[in-house]
């Protein structure tokens, strides 16, 4: 009994001294999240909503599998589908917001995990941190607004209403400022895997992440997630460094803001993409995009013709153009890179975009290592239970 004591008590004390690893960096530099508060893991779903949501600085550790899936019971509303249904491999539109057009089919009933729709409030403050490959939230995502100094490591958040179109996001950013998100992984998810709404998002930075488009579920019928990331808050900034996302068919990133008001820099670096049948890159108006050392493989569409048009300034080093960079930014740039029939990716130098970078400080601006080394870092590191 003694020796099944001791080994419990030193299980026990391992969980409870880990905490975040490395330092946050990019547009996030400084943010830290609950800091030194004493790492401590939730006994069950219930302690977890309430330990997120609290004026608590803490260090919240995810050790298991929190399923949220049928915590709150099921709803049911009037929708449609479009292209194909939920049995042959599509998704309904819940609701009928969605459901105008000549190309929707309606549905008269559709049933879902309430709790899909309802995203766990995360207060300012907060580490929120997987325990090796077994920290998951399942069937409900996360939700930062009004917070900020928020840290999100190594969790997987998924299944949250595959099936169905508003059904839920897995992590939503919106009215925020300082916020990490690092090696985790997203899947199996409604609507958006990460999404900031029409309030500034602030500083950000989505480094090492997995977004895993594999799905029976699919708004264009074609087995790949379409709802990737939809950044549209007004005053952001990214850094979107070493993520892996595969098997999307769009919104891989989409994003942008209609304020005029807006300065909106993305600085996307290193990322490698592969398998996409659609698009990557979707920019919209009065954003500053500094996109370098990418790999793009077998993706369709790099970037949408239309970003081009809507963005206000983009630069995405075409080839000779890499020491442009060095009088604005310190440094050369890096090329992306396009292989394995990826569509082409239309040259853009735009050094509007540089500056903007710039003046956000040296301290903000990642260096980018050489892309043949891309795809495999990228693919060995990015994800949870990778730390």
């Amino acid at each position: 009994m003694k020796a099944i004591s001791l080994l419990t008590f030193c299980l026990a004390s391992n969980a409870t001294a880990a905490g975040v690893t490395g330092t946050a960096f990019g547009m996030a530099t400084g943010t830290t999240g609950g800091g030194s508060a004493n790492p401590a893991a939730p006994s069950d779903i219930v302690q977890l909503e309430s330990w997120l949501a609290d004026d608590t600085p803490r260090v919240i550790l995810i050790d298991k599998t929190f399923d949220f899936t049928s915590s709150m019971g099921t709803t049911t509303s009037a929708g449609c589908y479009q292209g194909c249904d939920v049995f042959h491999g599509g998704q309904d539109y819940i609701g009928t917001l969605s459901c105008t057009g000549s190309t929707m089919t309606a549905v008269s009933s559709i049933t879902y995990n309430a709790a899909g729709g309802m995203p766990l409030t995360v207060n300012s403050n907060k580490s929120i941190v997987g325990v090796g490959n077994k920290g998951i939230i399942e069937g409900r995502g996360l939700r930062i607004y009004g917070a900020s100094n928020v840290i999100i490591q190594n969790v997987h958040i998924y299944n949250i209403n595959p099936q169905h179109v508003w059904g839920g996001d897995a992590l939503t950013i919106q009215n925020a400022d300082k916020v990490w998100v690092d090696h985790c992984k997203f899947s199996l998810v409604g609507r958006q895997m990460i999404v900031s709404g029409w309030e500034a998002a602030g500083h950000v930075t989505i480094s090492n992440c997995e977004f895993d488009g594999r799905t029976y579920w699919s708004a264009t019928c074609n087995n790949e997630h379409y709802w990737t990331l939809l950044l549209i808050g007004a005053k952001d900034f990214y850094t979107f460094s070493g993520n892996y996302l595969h098997h999307l068919s769009g919104r891989a990133p989409h994003y942008g803001t209609s304020s005029n008001a807006a300065t909106n820099v993305f600085h996307a670096v290193n990322n490698y993409l592969e398998d996409m049948a659609g698009h990557a890159f979707d920019i919209e108006a009065n954003t500053w995009s500094l996109i370098e050392g990418n790999v793009f493989s077998n993706v369709t569409s790099p970037m949408t013709a239309a970003s081009t048009t809507k963005s206000n300034a983009i630069f995405n080093v075409p080839s000779g153009a890499e020491s442009t960079c060095t009088s604005v930014i310190g440094r050369a740039c890096v090329a992306n890179s396009i292989i394995d029939g990826s569509g082409a990716l239309a040259g853009v130098k735009n050094t509007a975009a540089l500056t903007q970078l710039a003046a956000t400080g040296a301290s903000r601006i990642l260096g980018a290592r050489a892309v043949s080394d891309v795809a495999a870092f990228v693919k060995a590191n990015a994800g949870f239970g990778r730390l």
